[in-house]
């Protein structure tokens, strides 16, 4: 379990970084879910019962839980629509011949690694962020997201800040697409982790949620649930042994699987949860497409971010600056307080007035 509690450092709260509420829900919000998702069904698996079967007193029971869960139990298809106590004893179990169809379940040992290899690739974006951003962040803003600070100490900061964006103009545009980049990286996980869900279900797991709603809008009998067909908390197990003479003796046995009963309830929520996370970031995504096309799209939301400098400092300061240089203003305007972010820009928008045009394309300035 200490592998859980490694986790804690991850969801600590952070410093100020280059950040959205989108990606907060990336490697944050759905990296808990998984881990928890995680640690619950290690919980049951090592502590509680994740299987239990019925067996003759010829094989141990001991040993027929372990094999079973080893080996897998499996369904028969053709029993799920029987009626109980007609043919079948529970959906999906009862008598079989060599012919029929059977759908093996073995998926339930390695629910708990891969929930929480999936909760890492959903971090993934911000640690390649974090190692490719390299600190920068931290640095320009200098303290000054500092809650209280003394008027002096204020000053000079807005002032190293000042110059560091004046010297520094369009030279902030690479940094800023390695941002887009992680966020671009952080939907391909999301589609990814759908269809490795999917395949790691046997294929199934696209229908599983619309499924379950279709179901519930029936009345009781009329259909099995798709969550006993794809999570079973009943199935088969067949235990082959040799007998006296060297026979292989098959020893059918139905065994109750209660981990299933969490699982079942795991894969609905991250249907769900995943279904929503991809719309989402879908949307956002355009929305970050439209910034990075739009000057005049950059230009509305620097003014709201800094409406307490003026609208005539906000717009001599966009007039100027790129689509780095605005990324890294409006990144710091999120880090701020909005008093101490005005006297920021206002300082920053005075130094700009007396900048020639030419001298901001310039990169011997940075080193000036």
């Amino acid at each position: 379990m200490l592998k859980y509690l490694a986790v804690a450092k991850v969801l600590k709260k952070h410093k100020p970084s280059v950040d959205n509420a989108v990606l907060c829900l990336h490697y944050r919000s759905t990296f808990l879910i998984f881990v928890i998702a995680s640690a619950l069904v290690t919980a049951k698996e090592f502590f509680g019962s994740p299987i239990d079967c019925v067996t003759t007193k010829s094989v141990p029971g001991n040993i027929m839980n372990l094999y079973c869960f080893i080996m897998a139990t499996f369904s028969v298809p053709k029993q799920y629509d029987k009626v109980k106590g007609e043919g079948a004893s529970f959906p999906g179990v009862g008598p079989n011949e060599e012919s029929d169809e059977t759908v093996y379940h073995a998926y339930y040992q390695w629910v708990p690694l891969v929930l929480m290899f999936q909760a890492l690739l959903f971090y993934t974006p911000r640690f390649i962020w974090k190692q490719a951003e390299g600190g920068l962040f931290n640095v320009v803003l200098g303290g000054l997201d500092q809650p209280i600070m003394e008027k002096d100490e204020r000053q000079k900061k807005h002032r190293l800040l000042s110059s560091y964006m004046v010297h520094n103009l369009n030279m902030h545009t690479l940094w800023a697409w390695r941002f887009f980049s992680c966020e671009i990286l952080a939907l391909c996980v999301v589609i990814f982790n759908l269809y490795f869900t999917n395949f790691f279900l046997g294929g199934t797991f696209f229908e599983y949620g619309s499924d379950v709603l279709s179901f519930v809008e029936l009345e009781d009998g009329e259909r099995i649930d798709p969550m006993v067909r794809l999570f079973p908390t009943v199935a088969k197990c067949n235990f082959r042994a040799y007998g006296p003479s060297g026979t292989v003796e098959v020893h059918d046995s139905m065994c109750l699987l209660p981990v299933n009963i969490l699982n079942q309830k795991i894969y609905i929520l991250l249907w769900f949860w995943l279904l929503l996370l991809t719309t989402i970031t879908s949307f956002w995504l355009l929305f970050r497409f439209a910034t990075i096309v739009s000057k005049d799209l950059r230009g509305l939301l620097l003014q709201y971010r800094g409406r307490m400098a003026g609208m005539e400092h906000v717009k001599r300061i966009q007039s100027r600056c790129n689509l780095g240089d605005w990324f890294l203003l409006y990144q710091l305007g999120r880090a701020i307080e909005p008093t101490v972010y005005a006297e920021f820009l206002r300082e920053l928008s005075n130094e700009l007035e007396h900048l020639p045009y030419e001298e901001e394309h310039n990169p011997m300035l940075a080193s000036s």
